[in-house]
């Protein structure tokens, strides 16, 4: 790799062989989109035999993941609520880790693609926060947006000049027309949500880690904020997509 791309580290091999590696107490922030359980097509979904399997799966990651979180560090995973999976992986998996503390349930709001005609439209994605330990970084200002109806904040109630701090619901509604969407991979998510995460959870100089990196977009969020990262990808395609796509977004040279 070169000595242009010493920011990020992403490597075309499996989750827990990566963080094996990595020592103890060594990031500040793990952020993953983990497979789902047979939500998506694609064969990387469905390579488990049973929920039981997969949840046992998920323990070892997620085990080998907070070992290397620091204390005061955060770990973020993206889901999906479409099966009772995700739930079963709060409750048997995050929530038994030794150390962390649930801190938010997030949902990604959007509004593009299809609609049935049998239910409401399902039109978003779950994020879990947790912390390591009761205290965190949680840096309110890098992350500000700005009002949008100034008058209609409650009277007395005085504005901070960097705008208001987002809600736990976030909406984002151009992302698979925006420039930065590949359509080669089904889960992507969008830089600047991942962004907001980043300059919210980690020092200046802080470590970010996501052990399924996929299209590539949070080691791309990680150096626009100007934090390290650390990563890798099993999928050998989108593991080389996904460094074509490094190098357009942020000028660096990944081979």
């Amino acid at each position: 790799m070169s000595p242009l791309a010493k920011q990020i580290r992403l490597e075309n091999t499996d989750c827990l062989a990566l963080l094996k590696q990595l020592p103890d107490k060594s990031v500040d922030l793990v952020l993953v989109d983990p497979p789902y359980f047979r939500i998506v097509a694609d064969k990387w979904d469905r390579q488990w035999k049973s929920e039981a399997e997969y949840l046992a799966w998920c323990r070892e990651w997620a085990t080998e993941a907070n070992r290397v979180l620091k204390e005061g560090g955060c770990f973020y995973v993206w889901g999906t609520t479409k099966t009772d999976t995700f739930l079963r992986f709060k409750l048997d998996v995050m929530n038994q880790l030794s150390g962390l503390v649930y801190q938010n349930w997030i949902i990604w709001s959007y509004d593009w693609g299809g609609r049935t005609k049998k239910t409401f439209a399902r039109k978003h994605e779950d994020l879990l926060m947790y912390s390591k330990g009761e205290k965190f970084l949680f840096d309110a200002d890098a992350i500000r947006i700005p009002y949008k109806m100034k008058n209609s904040v409650r009277a007395g109630t005085e504005l901070h000049g960097l705008g208001k701090i987002p809600t736990d619901v976030w909406e984002k509604n151009n992302h698979t027309t925006s420039k930065e969407y590949v359509g080669w991979h089904p889960t992507q998510k969008p830089i600047s949500l991942l962004e907001r995460i980043i300059r919210a959870n980690t020092p200046a100089d802080g470590v970010v880690l996501d052990f399924f990196s996929g299209s590539g977009s949070t080691a791309i969020a990680s150096q626009q904020a100007g934090r390290q990262f650390i990563g890798c990808e099993l999928d050998r395609d989108y593991f080389e997509k996904s460094l074509v796509r490094i190098e357009q977004l942020t000028g660096l040279r990944m081979s």
